[in-house]
């Protein structure tokens, strides 16, 4: 983390500031001389900022929730030369202190603003201007739920300020901002660079239709995003306008079904005449809704989106249409989970549980840009700088964080996101930062005299929802996972001081695992679970010979919900029954895909939200298992279609190498095209993946052993395989 350097910035904010939900306004009037580039603001607020430059939005939602470490926060570097002209220059921001926090933020305590800068006399002191924005004010009830920060937005256009963001503004009866001491001071303390990206802004849009009943405005977007609100109207005078989402109000998961959430919602007081409104803050839905009374006259309704900066680059095409729609759900749901943190959901809760980012991990390198990873990162360091003493903990950056042991095994295991995120970059600083903190960790288990650990509870003893599930066997093969990923992150780093404790631990567990064998598939007891031994498969506890057996298990069971159906499949592929997980997939999936809305629920029976994060694995495992793209211990990738089951295949992937992307089809020939933007693509071919016997002739020249590689030049490549 690089913390922002600065000798004379201080912490300004209005003259008050002890006020919660508070819209405040800062101006700096300045004088630009060409001869000077690259000029930036460090701007660091607690909690969210809009920024103008001349008049021009440069900024929508900038700020991120405070990190990376107990009482930090973070600083935006914002590059302003394009705004710039010679001479006479403004900058205008619209601050907005929550003073709430929930599941992924924190709260300072205190409102503020820090401006450090390589131009100096730009960085933030009194000589700043500030005014209360005193169109902002408290709504009405209903207020949001408590899950994460901010507030409603309430507006009364009686009492708002014109172009109090333009150059041309006169600032005369502006205060002079309040300093409230040189950084670092508390409580912000010390300031990191933002170690994402800003978010991308596109312009207003028109909604794709609108549905008109009884004064209700139902717009209609193209797709669950996130956006700020726009409208255009003429108004008699204080009519009351409310806008909200169709993500609004959004029920609780399995257990809490009649639980109901809410999100944010825009309480608008329209002034007699022409009013023009942007809500700024982005909202998530796939609708908006508008209320207007009928003595408003619409001009114009529209929107603009406000995402993370990583655009769905992959693509999965095949003649099954069902799982074509299922795998563009899982991208829109993954891309819609991107923000300050990755989260479980964007509607009712934005918490970074950590499970679900492992779901999440093998999905971004298949599908997004490569912007995407700097979230992985990010992800990988709230959990890990920000544990509580030696437990790794998830919904962090927030403060209602809390330990789930299996889904901190989950992250820490060979199938978590830190694995995930190493194998796909091969970045050992990952490992370097995690070895320890992992090592720590595993210690806070005992094993016990039947060769079993005695179960850890944590915050939540939760492992799945849903039923039979079989905590004994899921938390030994978690943590047996987790800990041939410590052997394996010792390896690398060349450290062998817990090499006893590894080994003798991994030695007993397998031992002891292997007399929860009844015969037909591990268990403890009476329940016969499958995602457990779906699990005892991918911690390799199991040995190939149990395979047949536990596949009847699996494919005659449905008791998991989407998050650990996603390792129940990858288990089917990995023990070669690619089949059965097909067919698991679209029967499994298929009332998640026929739906209506773009993304994916968070329960196979349509339960709690429309949009959760642990329900996009099948991605994963159609490009890694049928598109077989993966990426080998030494940084090259490969190519490895198998076309038993799809007949036909155009996929996409954009690598941190540049893109690949190949066409496969299967009729009296199998043709195969390849383009690669890289040199030393590894082509395997093999019979058997390709429906063949044990032979084939590859462009008329016959292939024996039915198995062959190529290493392949960047470039077009055509294929003949019969």
């Amino acid at each position: 983390m690089t913390e922002i350097k600065t000798d004379s910035a201080l912490w300004i904010w209005d003259q008050e500031c002890s006020k919660k939900n508070d819209w405040v306004m800062f101006r700096r009037n300045f004088v630009y001389s060409k001869q000077v580039s690259e000029i930036y603001l460090d701007i660091a607020v607690d909690s969210k900022y809009f920024l103008w430059i001349n008049g021009k939005l440069a900024v929508v939602e900038g700020g991120l929730n405070r990190g990376p470490y107990e009482g930090s926060g973070y600083a935006d570097r914002v590059y302003i030369d394009q705004f710039l002209i010679s001479g006479n220059n403004n900058i205008t921001l619209l601050v907005w202190y929550w003073g709430n926090q929930g599941r992924n933020n924190i709260d300072s305590t205190k409102p503020g603003l820090l401006i450090s800068s390589n131009m100096s006399e730009l960085e933030s002191n009194h000589q700043w201007l500030t005014l209360r924005h005193p169109s902002y004010q408290e709504t009405q009830e209903p207020l949001p739920s408590y899950l994460f920060g901010g507030y409603n937005i309430g507006y009364n256009a009686n009492y708002e300020i014109p172009e109090f963001n333009q150059l041309s503004y006169r600032d005369a009866d502006w205060n002079q901002a309040t300093t409230y001491g040189q950084y670092p001071v508390a409580p912000w303390h010390k300031i990191y660079l933002r170690p994402i990206p800003l978010w991308h802004f596109s312009d207003i849009i028109q909604y794709k239709s609108m549905i008109e009943c009884n004064g209700i405005f139902t717009c209609v977007l193209p797709y669950a995003t996130h956006l700020s609100i726009y409208f255009k109207i003429e108004a008699q005078g204080d009519e009351v306008i409310h806008i909200q989402t169709d993500r609004y109000e959004v029920h609780g998961g399995p257990g809490e079904e009649n639980k109901t959430y809410r999100g944010h919602r825009i309480e608008y007081i329209c002034k007699p005449g022409l009013n023009e409104f942007e809500s700024l803050y982005a909202f998530y839905g796939e609708n908006v809704h508008y209320t207007l009374p009928g003595s408003v006259k619409i001009i114009q309704l529209g929107y603009r989106e406000v995402v993370y900066p990583a655009n769905i680059k992959g693509f999965f095409k095949s003649d099954n249409v069902l799982i074509n729609r299922l795998i563009d759900k899982c991208a829109r749901t993954l891309v819609v989970c991107m923000r300050d943190n990755l989260m479980d959901c964007p509607d009712r809760e934005k918490g970074q549980w950590i499970g679900d980012v492992s779901v999440q991990v093998p999905q971004i390198f298949y599908t997004l840009e490569r912007s995407a990873d700097q979230l992985i990162t990010k992800s990988i360091s709230d959990f890990i700088h920000l544990r509580k003493g030696d437990v790794l903990v998830g919904n962090v950056p927030g403060v209602d964080y809390i330990e789930l042991p299996s889904q901190s095994l989950n992250a820490v295991s060979e199938l978590g996101m830190i694995a995930q995120y190493y194998n796909y970059t091969k970045d050992i600083s990952v490992l370097a930062l995690c070895y320890e903190p992992v090592y720590k960790y595993l210690k806070l288990w005992s094993i016990q005299s039947d060769d079993l650990i005695l179960s850890r509870k944590g915050g939540w003893a939760w492992f799945d929802h849903l039923y039979n599930v079989d905590d004994v066997v899921l938390e030994n093969a978690w943590y047996f996972s987790a800990l041939k990923f410590l052997k394996y992150m010792s390896e690398v780093l060349n450290r062998s001081d817990h090499k006893f404790f590894i080994e003798n631990a991994m030695s007993r567990i397998y031992k002891g695992f292997q007399r929860l064998w009844n015969g037909k598939y591990y268990s403890s007891g009476v329940v016969a679970d499958e995602r457990a031994n779906a699990l005892a498969i991918l911690s390799g506890l199991t040995p190939e010979e149990h395979y047949p057996t536990i596949m009847h298990l699996i494919v005659n069971s449905y008791n998991a919900s989407p998050y650990m159906e996603n390792y129940i499949l990858d288990a089917l592929c990995i023990m070669g029954y690619k089949k059965e997980a097909h067919e698991r997939a679209a029967l499994r999936y298929r009332s998640l895909v026929e739906n209506d809305n773009s993304t994916l629920w968070e329960n196979f029976t349509t339960l709690g939200t429309k949009n959760h994060a642990w329900s996009g694995g099948p991605l994963t495992m159609y490009y890694k298992h049928f598109a077989g793209i993966g990426i080998n211990s030494n940084d090259e990738f490969f190519l490895k279609p198998d076309i038993n089951v799809l007949k036909e295949m155009h996929v996409q992937v954009p690598t941190k190498k540049g893109q690949l992307e190949f066409k496969i089809s299967r009729r009296d020939l199998i043709i195969l095209e390849i383009n690669v933007e890289f040199d030393g693509l590894l082509l395997i071919l093999n019979a058997k993946n390709l429906g063949l016997i044990d032979r084939m002739s590859l462009n008329d020249k016959e292939v024996t052993d039915g198995h062959c590689k190529y290493y392949l030049d960047k470039g077009k490549h055509r294929f003949e395989i019969k």
